[in-house]
């Protein structure tokens, strides 16, 4: 008796565990096919235009509802955007976009929107041990980091303003000191979207 509940015990953990994992799978599934639609739903589902509805962090089950609804409007943008869209693609999809922080129409977390970047893009020099931090003296490991600057060149970020913003400055110019130095050049999606969340006061959210 004891080993049989102890087996339904086994296989229920185990159970658990398959649907978390396939969970994280269909996030990861729907954030490879995300870049279909956030050039109209903005960056990271954040919301676009005020006509385009925000999709981070809404219900899953409400997504895939709307996602199958617009796919069967054939005539519509929607439904021939979502034409190459298989059933699964749909809920990966959904999946993704529900797992992201909710934010109020177009505006920038840095959660959700503004620390992966960094963390893709910057940490690999710009932390501990890191050559960019070692040359700099700057460390972008947390927001705390970001905001605290430099002694050197003094504060990156002045929220509300991307123009005075340092930061700016040194992702989009032109010359041999753009950073990240001696990488490709961040996208116009991730530009966009740190130009928005520094305007928008760089808040900690």
């Amino acid at each position: 008796m004891k080993k049989s509940l102890l087996l339904m015990l086994a296989m229920a953990l185990g159970a658990v565990g398959s649907a978390t994992a396939s969970e994280e799978g269909a996030v990861q599934r729907g954030a490879a096919k995300a870049f279909y639609c956030t050039g109209c739903h903005g960056y990271n589902g954040m919301g676009g235009s005020t006509a385009v509805p925000v999709l981070a962090g809404k219900d899953k089950t409400y997504l895939v509802e709307k996602l199958m609804a617009f796919k069967k409007k054939k005539s519509s943008i929607m439904g021939l955007q979502l034409a190459k869209f298989k059933d699964g693609d749909l809920k990966d999809l959904a999946a993704y976009f529900s797992s992201l922080k909710a934010t109020g129409h177009g505006e920038a977390s840095f959660e959700r929107d503004i620390q992966p970047i960094i963390q893709w893009r910057c940490l690999s020099c710009h932390t501990a041990g890191g050559e960019g931090e070692a040359k700099s003296g700057l460390s972008l490991a947390s927001y705390a980091d970001l905001m605290e600057g430099t002694e050197q060149g003094g504060e990156l970020i002045v929220p509300g303003s991307a123009a005075n913003s340092s930061f700016m400055v040194m992702v989009t110019r032109k010359d041999h000191l753009r950073m990240p130095f001696g990488a490709p050049p961040l996208a116009d999606d991730e530009i966009r979207v740190i130009r928005s969340w520094i305007e928008q006061g760089a808040k900690n959210n």
